[in-house]
């Protein structure tokens, strides 16, 4: 609550001051709100008519402080319905049985390409839609009709777990004031206060939880199998708020999107969203690649990727190891295998096995792979994820007793046996009575 000082003469809407500053006016609205500080327009009024005496000079919150410290998002997040039919990984051939799911989404604006403008879009979890055969979403019951419309896939980064739709009629998100992003250079603080929006199991009203951020580091996306930057909040995140956005409490911009909540025995209220500046890249990437007559045509989806650093690294935690390195005062990690090397096309990897990666991008890494990002120490792999794919990044390694200034090329991730495959179908072949096909994560 945003607390400002009204002249005397001001009728006040919203009360809230201390017991110490004014003891008679503050029993009368305890008594009119019931022990509440934060009180109506109705106990205001009740106050007013039984006060005797000159005015006092007190602490008020007007209706305007409190429409500042936040609006009410529920109006702006969607439900989304999913017609899904995923491959036989084992039987090729055949496609499993067709399933629905639901999940949840927030209307943003979003811009596609160089002079197309901000139109709503509705920005979700890339799972919720993964294997999509019929799309459809549908608004708030609480405020509009229970009228459903159809949607289609716009963009999606499966790696990073986000999704953007568009809806075909356009009529259908004109009443309603989409949500803001937050930047892309702010990262929420540990103890911030958020609260989760979406549409979970156990009803059909858009539901809110309220928590704080408890971390902010790089974890694993359960969606894509890989490491990247996340928020973990002790708001409860059910089946059904997938999608959903994270929203500061103050300002209800938009800070995350909700994806993953972690189950194990012993573990409670640890809920997983993709931070903001990720979203921002996504959106960034997109509006670059998309023209805006893609986005009004059925074209189809626009695929994206994250950048791998292209090898396998270790800590370099034992001051053993670093002193068998020769690094002296130094630290970084230790290059142990390329995943780009060795196929004989393309341009030689600038990086080789045992090489030291002392700094990425202009950010120097301990022995841990840690370094200063957005005002805090996290692992270089959130770095890494706000570059482009195909961008070239300056690196400085430790070979051969020397360090090196390189420039590394940041390609997508290529696996032996491929994961994380979505929207896609599976290729086979059948000779003498037998089926050939890549093994895949799936397919184990």
């Amino acid at each position: 609550l945003r607390l400002r000082v009204i002249p005397p003469d001001v009728r006040p809407k919203h009360f809230c001051g201390s017991p110490g500053a004014w003891p008679d006016a503050w029993r009368m609205i305890c008594n009119a709100s019931r022990g509440s500080a934060l009180v109506g327009p109705l106990a205001c009024r009740r106050l007013v008519a039984r006060w005797r005496g000159p005015p006092p000079r007190c602490f008020f919150a007007t209706s305007a402080a409190l429409n500042q410290s936040g609006r009410d998002p529920r109006d702006a997040v969607v439900k989304i319905f999913n017609t899904r039919q995923r491959p036989g990984w084992t039987v090729p051939w055949q496609d499993q049985p067709v399933e629905s799911s639901t999940g949840s989404g927030a209307v943003i604006r979003a811009r596609f390409g160089q002079a197309g403008s901000e139109v709503p879009m509705v920005l979700t979890a890339a799972h919720v839609i993964a294997d999509s055969r019929f799309l459809q979403i549908q608004r708030s019951t609480d405020r509009f009709s229970g009228e459903k419309f159809q949607a289609r896939i716009l963009a999606v980064c499966h790696e990073a777990d986000l999704a953007l739709l568009s809806v075909q009629n356009p009529a259908a998100l004109a009443e309603i004031a989409p949500l803001e992003v937050a930047p892309a250079a702010k990262l929420p603080h540990v103890f911030d206060k958020v609260r989760v929006v979406g549409y979970p199991v156990g009803g059909d009203a858009c539901s809110i939880t309220e928590g704080v951020v408890s971390r902010v580091e790089v974890q694993e996306y359960s969606h894509s199998l890989r490491a990247g930057l996340a928020l973990t909040v002790d708001a409860a995140i059910n089946s059904g708020n997938s999608g959903g956005p994270l929203v500061d409490a103050a300002t209800a911009n938009i800070v995350g999107v909700a994806f993953q909540k972690l189950v194990a025995r012993g573990v409670e209220l640890q809920g997983h969203a993709v931070p903001a500046p990720l979203i921002q890249r996504f959106l960034g990437e997109a509006a670059a690649t998309c023209s805006s007559a893609a986005a009004e045509t059925s074209s189809p989806p626009l695929h994206l990727r994250l950048p791998s650093l292209g090898c396998d690294y270790q800590s370099l935690e034992p001051p053993a190891l670093r002193r068998s390195l020769g690094l002296g005062d130094r630290a970084g990690i230790l290059i142990s295998r390329l995943h780009h090397g060795g196929s004989g096309s393309g341009p030689p990897p600038s990086m080789r096995r045992g090489d030291v990666l002392l700094e990425f991008n202009g950010y120097p890494l301990d022995e841990l792979g840690f370094c200063d990002l957005l005002g805090r120490r996290m692992h270089f792999a959130a770095a890494r994820d706000l570059c482009l794919v195909g961008a070239s990044v300056p690196i400085k390694v430790w070979r051969e007793g020397a360090e090196i200034a390189l420039e590394h090329t940041l390609n997508p991730a290529r696996y032996l046996v491929p994961r994380g495959q979505f929207d896609v179908r599976p290729r086979y072949f059948i000779c003498g009575g037998l089926v050939f096909q890549p093994l895949s994560h799936e397919y184990l």
